[in-house]
């Protein structure tokens, strides 16, 4: 693994334990300035400052007390600035619904350090087990 590769994996840990604390601000800061967010509802924020805002709202709403685990990463370098960042996902509510799904982002490097340009999670809709 290239060190490249091991930084995108490490900036998307760092977005999970944030995520999984409530941790808006320190989610959102893994964004570069000009990210934008597609998020598994559909619903689409730009810049950092408003993809905190939506993330503090699910945090505050339906994912209150939520953890989000994701599952082996795969990098896909395009060149020495973009990179594809995807990973399985599970996100668990407190008394809700256990939630699977798949994550990908876009990623740019500035300034030395990769930055989510785009991030495109998606949630698969509940089975039942026969």
């Amino acid at each position: 693994m290239s060190p490249d590769e091991a930084e995108i994996i490490r900036v998307h840990q760092e977005f999970a334990r944030c995520w999984s604390r409530g941790d808006a601000r320190g989610a959102a800061a893994v964004f570069a300035d000009d990210g934008v967010r597609v998020g598994a509802g559909g619903d689409m924020q730009r810049g950092r400052a408003a993809i905190e805002h939506a993330l503090d709202a699910l945090f505050r709403g339906t994912f209150r007390g939520a953890t989000v685990t994701l599952g082996i990463s795969a990098v896909r370098l395009l060149g020495t600035e973009h990179a594809l960042w995807q990973a399985p996902l599970e996100i668990f509510v407190p008394g809700g619904p256990h939630l699977r799904g798949h994550a990908l982002d876009v990623m740019h490097k500035r300034d030395g350090r990769w930055w989510v340009l785009e991030s495109h999670p998606k949630l698969f809709p509940a089975t039942q087990d026969p």
